[in-house]
Formats: C-alpha cells, structure tokens, sequence
C-alpha cells in the first residue's frame, strides 16, 4: 500500500499552478519537482496539497466503491447481466470473496494519507509564509480532518474493522504494518477531533463550486451529526444539524419539485447541497458513475439497474410520488436509471401519458458531481436520531416528511398524517430516506445502521429488505450467505492480508483456505 500512497504524494509535491475558473481547483498540480523538505514554503503549497485530497476522493476507485459499497449491495439495485465487470457479477450474485478487486482499500488510504500529510506539514508552511496566517491554517487543517474523518466513516460503514493512522506516509520505503482499531473507539475519536476544529471551519469561498465543493464547516458539521447517529449519540446528532438547519452564513433551502431532478443531480451545486464531488468531463470525469449507472442507448457501460420495485408486491413510490418518474424510468426493457441520465419535462410529472420522449436526455453523465450531503440528509440525520430517542416524534416525522410532501404536488408542507409512536416513524425514515437518496451510495449503510441499533429485528431486516432482490439465487445459499451481522460487512483484501500482517479477517470470511488468514 505504501508505495501507491507515495505515488499521490509526489504528484502532489512538485509546485503549484494558478487558478483559472471556479471548477479549477482539481487541476491546481504541481508543475516543477522538488524536494520534499523545500516543498512546505507558502499557502500555495499547503493550498495545492489539500486539492489534491479532492482530487484523489473523486478519482475513479473513490467514487466506485463509494457506489458498490454503499448502493450495490443494497435492495436499490441489481446488477445488469451484461455488465463486463466480473467482480460486480460476483457480489451480485452473493459471492463475495476476499481476492475481489472492490475490497480493497488503497483509494481511501491514499485520500487519508493525503490529509495526513497536509495536517502534519501546513504548520511549517505558515511559519515560512508570513502571509499565511493562522487562522488561514486552521481552515486548513479543519478541511482535511473533514475530509479524513468522512473517509474513516465510510471505511467503517463497509468494513468495521480498519486500521487508524493518523500520520504521513511520506517515503515509499515505509513500512505499512498497524492492527485494525475498535470501530466504536475510531468514530469516538473522529467525532472529538472534528468538534475541535469546527469552530474555525471555512464557513463560504468565493464561488459556489469552492463552498459546494470542499469541506465547509456546514459539511464538517454534517459529518459529525452523521457519526453521532451511528454511534447513537443522539442528543449531539440532533445539535450539529441545528447548527446546519439555523446557519444564516451558508443557508440552505430544498429545491421545487419541479426543479429536483435537473438542478440537483444534473446541473449540481444546487440551493440544498452541502458537500458535493465537483466533476467535469474535461477535467476529472465521473466514470464511475458513468459506468456504474450510465445508460447503454447513452454509449455507457450501465453496469447496475434499478431494483424492480414495480413488479414486486412492495414497490417504494405510489402513483402521486414524482420521485418514482424522476429518479427511475420504466421501459419496455424494464427499469432504467432515469436520475443522473435525464430529467422529466416538468410538464409530465403528473400526466397520464408519458414516455422517453418526455425526458431531457444527458449524455455526459461524466459531468454529474457526485453528493456527499445534502439539505435533505440533515433532515433524516436529525428525524432519526429524535425517533430513536424517543423525544418530539412529531418533529421527527414533519423533518421526514418535508422531501415526501415535495414529491407529492397536491400536498401541503405538514399535510401528511402523522402516527404518533416511535416505531412507524422510524418505519417512515427507514422508507423516506430509501426514497429521496435512491442511487445515491446511502442505503446499504442506512440498513446496517438501522441492524445495528436493533439487533433484535435482524432477520426481519434483511429477510424484507435484502434477500428479495435475490430472487433467481437458491434460497438456502442466500440466506446462508446473509446469516449474520459480520456477512453483512466486507472481507479485507486478500492482499492487504499478506502485506499487512498484523490484519484480522472479518470472522465470516476466515473459512477461505487460499490465502493465510489471521
């Protein structure tokens, strides 16, 4: 692993090049090589560095896994037959190994190595810059621990069981050898370390794509209401989404009903996004969106396809929803992914008749950032943490219901009715949020969060939420393959096994007898 972090590393140490649009920043690389020890002299370098964090969550095995990990393995969606990624085909199919090439790690430890580097060196660029201040450095440091801690999450989310470092890899010849932490220990320490920081977050830049596109304080407040509810800090959940929710610095407003698929998902950086991947096609393309979700009529890979939440007896939009159009269009060949791809012409979002010819085609889906948080995950963060809490449940159901009321034009906010015990509205949530965030890399951790805070309803859980999908799988393997909570989790990569010795397998896979499992 070392020496593929030494690789992002260097390509970030080498000078610094000048902005020349508001999406620029992905391309601030260096362009003239030098030593590491000379390198940390000004804002510029430090500036250059914290780019290349950016850079390297947006590349191409970041974002894919971000999709397998978080919405493949989900009841979302199904592999397409015709995918040409046999490692997909495989988790698809159950058969999840760790020799698979989407169990490994190296893009998020790049990413954190990254932060690493720039927390532990910009100090001794402020002290060489005498136009670098330190409250400009502060700002520094808090986007990277943002960056690192939401990076850690999702490693926990998937895996559980990660190894925590906090320290640069800065030579190729170190030496990568650390046993996983306690996962409760390791979010415990994130959610510290971000509270300390957080005050002196970078509230706005400049320009939208600066404030929708890097770690603001609203999106390090929004990965610590995140964390807090996944521990079942609920009190702390529900206080850092105030903060989002009552913050006149960087105010946020959910987009129209009309306007939802087009300027959320298609344009980006809309009214209600908070932290989003800035991508471009002529800078750095989201193929993995791309490939993942793209549709083949669009040229594209369409690697996965929406679950067929119609031909079952449970499907997740009724009739009024506009979501159900907006997000999933249904051909004559079955469910396809209509969000990222297209928007519906608002014109028909209620009609009777409507078809293909009633979208706006996009065919770069290269360009389409990838949403980290939005306005609306606020909303189920702090829903969900009042439900479990059992504390003001209308409240909680009111936040839920805001994005469903939107979706459904002939209601009123505050129109839906509400049941007033806590499980039908952790049902509501559970479902809600399913339905606004659909493809959007969230439910198969929204299921283990869910698992792991009511351990008691786990059959029930993956019996109604995640065995359906595998329908045209024998039973038995399914429910043999999904008979725990560690299945539930990824195995570590084979390879990081053997270089990194102080690993233990996920208990779930240590049966393999093809590599030396601990």
């Amino acid at each position: 692993m070392s020496k593929k972090i030494f690789t992002y590393i260097a390509a970030a140490m080498m000078g610094v090049a000048s902005l020349t649009s508001c999406n620029d920043y992905f391309d601030l690389r260096p362009t003239d090589q030098m030593v590491l020890d000379e390198y940390w002299q000004s804002e510029g370098d430090v500036l250059a560095v914290t780019m290349e964090c950016y850079r390297a969550m947006a590349s191409y095995d970041y974002i894919k896994r971000l999709i397998i990990w978080g919405e493949l393995r989900s009841d979302n969606v199904i592999v397409d037959p015709g995918n040409g990624d046999g490692n997909i085909t495989y988790i698809g199919n159950l058969n999840l190994l760790p020799s698979n090439g989407y169990t490994s790690w190296t893009a998020f430890y790049n990413v954190i190595n990254l932060c690493n580097t720039v927390e532990h060196f910009a100090p001794i660029a402020c002290d060489n810059d005498p136009n670098f201040t330190r409250a400009q450095l502060n700002g520094y440091i808090a986007e990277v621990k943002g960056i690192r801690a939401y990076t850690y999450f999702t490693l926990v989310k998937a895996f559980r069981d990660v190894p925590f470092v906090t320290n640069p890899t800065i030579d190729d010849t170190q030496e990568f050898q650390m046993a996983q932490e306690d996962p409760d220990t390791l979010i415990d320490w994130l959610i510290d370390d971000l509270k300390a920081v957080e005050p002196t977050a970078t509230t706005t830049w400049s320009n939208t794509a600066y404030t929708k596109g890097r770690m603001s304080q609203a999106a390090i407040r929004a990965v610590i209401a995140d964390m807090c509810l996944w521990r079942g800090r609920y009190d702390e959940a529900v206080e850092y989404c105030d903060l989002i929710l009552n913050d006149t610095n960087n105010p946020l407003a959910l987009e129209t009903a009309t306007a939802l698929a087009r300027s959320v998902f298609i344009a980006g950086n809309s009214k209600e996004s908070i932290f989003e991947l800035q991508m471009s096609s002529n800078t750095v393309d989201n193929g993995a969106l791309r490939d993942s979700f793209g549709l083949k009529d669009m040229g594209h890979s369409m690697q996965m396809s929406p679950y067929d939440f119609e031909g079952t007896n449970n499907p997740i939009f009724d009739d009024d929803d506009i979501r159900g159009r907006a997000y999933i269009y249904s051909s004559n060949n079955g469910a396809l992914m209509a969000k990222y791809n297209m928007a519906i012409d608002p014109n028909y979002l209620t009609a009777a008749n409507f078809g293909r010819g009633n979208y706006t085609s996009y065919s770069n889906v290269g360009d389409r950032n990838w949403i980290i948080y939005r306005l609306p995950d606020i909303y189920f963060i702090k829903a969900e943490a009042l439900a479990e809490s059992g504390s003001r449940l209308e409240e909680a159901f009111r936040l839920a219901a805001r994005t469903y009321e939107r979706a459904h034009l002939s209601l009123e906010e505050g129109e839906l009715d509400y049941a007033d015990y806590s499980g039908a509205v952790l049902d509501f949530i559970f479902k809600e949020r399913q339905r606004e965030t659909l493809f959007e890399g969230k439910r198969y951790f929204d299921i283990i969060r869910r698992i792991s805070h009511h351990r008691g309803e786990f059959n029930n859980i993956v019996t109604t939420c995640l065995i359906p999908k595998y329908a045209d799988l024998d039973r038995t393997t399914v429910t043999t393959k999904l008979s725990t909570f560690d299945a539930l989790f990824m195995p570590i990569n084979d390879t990081e096994m053997r270089s990194n010795l102080l690993l233990k397998q996920n208990p779930f896979y240590r049966t393999s007898s093809d590599i030396n499992l601990n």
